[in-house]
């Protein structure tokens, strides 16, 4: 066994968190936010700024993930600014290890409001934040949403979090609800990426798709669906053929909360999701309803590269795409199987219902890990 000492740099993004792969075993990690701090790094102007986490440290041994131990600035006064102690209960550093990775705490859900998106309220504070992957089970009167893993794309309170499904006409529920992962981190597979449920799809030339997880799609890559009959849209089944439905991707948003692919595919005279006149359930444009219970999901699969030179009237440019011209699979196994710390996001405070390492500032952060590297014969 060997240990080592890894230092390193990174930006942030304003209120994201951060992923940062690391082979070894972590045993120690720590962080100093340079640019809050007053120090100019980066190309980012430092501002010693009062109340903000300016240090950071972390064992993974003796604390729990999502927790840290703190220093934040106290009020400043010319050039210096106190430093406060403390701990930081949520959105601290969570270790990921890709050979066992763990599933949070059941929350219990209290209800949701149905609607184009679809808001849902815990019985006690849920600590997720903006990125997170969570899973809902056990819906009793809306068992058709039961099993979904979803994003996390907006989160109103300690006790309220959004995500896109579309639950218009649902009848609301209670149920259970634990964080599976971020959309940072490699997925549970190991294998990126994994078939993504289907949020709705619109009827449009080309046609857009949006998708409940957040995914990683670009152009050129091919990708076939898992269209159930209780779903409708059976132009995309190929259920006379029998062979796969494919199509290009010509663009992706892959931001958070807006999870949307396009491919070049005319759907203007396609079924309408989610419509299927002799199933119970139906719910146009929506995701069915309870009648329609038990059924399959509706999911997006990952085929691989394909040529994009036939996709220059949807605006996409040929070569040089990744593999833009050649027919590859990469795309649809690449192996993610890596460890690394999840670097918690907030106000950058340790306030109890809004704190996290990471605040709203783009800020220039040095982080410095113990890792031990384990080697048998």
């Amino acid at each position: 066994m060997s240990t080592q000492i890894c230092t390193g740099f990174f930006t942030n993004v304003a209120s994201t968190p951060f992923f940062l792969p690391l082979e070894q075993q972590i045993n120690e990690f720590s962080l100093r936010n340079l640019t809050r701090s007053g120090v100019t790094a980066g190309g980012i102007a430092g501002a010693l700024t009062s109340t903000r986490i300016v240090k950071a440290w972390f064992n993974p041994s003796v604390m729990s993930n999502g927790t840290a131990l703190i220093e934040e600035n106290g009020t400043v006064v010319g050039t210096l600014a106190p430093l406060n102690v403390g701990n930081l209960a949520q959105n601290g550093f969570t270790v990921f290890n890709a050979a066992n990775q763990s599933v949070g705490a059941v929350v219990a859900i209290a209800s949701f409001t149905p609607g184009t998106t679809t808001v849902w309220t815990t019985s006690t504070p849920h600590g997720f934040q903006i990125g997170d992957t969570v899973r809902v089970y056990g819906l009793t009167a809306a068992p058709q949403f039961s099993g979904l893993a979803m994003t996390v794309t907006a989160v109103g309170s300690t006790t309220t979090f959004t995500t896109l499904l579309d639950s218009t006409g649902a009848t609301t529920s209670a149920g259970s609800v634990v964080r599976i992962g971020n959309f940072l981190i490699p997925t549970r597979t190991g294998v990126y990426p994994e078939n993504r449920v289907i949020a709705k799809i619109t009827n449009a030339n080309p046609m857009v798709i949006t998708l409940l997880v957040a995914q990683n799609y670009f152009p050129g890559n091919v990708v076939t669906f898992s269209m159930p009959s209780k779903f409708g849209m059976p132009q995309l089944t190929n259920s006379l053929s029998g062979l796969p439905f494919q199509a290009t991707v010509i663009s992706a948003v892959n931001t958070v909360g807006v999870q949307t692919v396009t491919v070049a595919v005319d759907s203007t005279n396609f079924g309408v999701f989610a419509t299927n006149s002799v199933v119970g359930g139906s719910n146009p444009g929506h995701w069915p309803l309870a009648p329609a219970f038990p059924m399959s999901f509706p999911t997006l699969v990952p085929d691989g590269e394909g040529n994009t030179n036939n996709l220059s009237a949807f605006g996409v440019l040929p070569t040089p795409l990744p593999y833009g011209n050649q027919d590859v699979l990469s795309f649809a196994k690449q192996n993610n199987g890596y460890n690394g710390i999840l670097i918690g996001a907030g106000d950058g405070t340790n306030a109890s219902t809004t704190g996290g390492i990471i605040g709203s500032t783009i800020d220039v952060w040095e982080w410095r890990a113990i890792t031990s590297l384990q080697q048998f014969p």
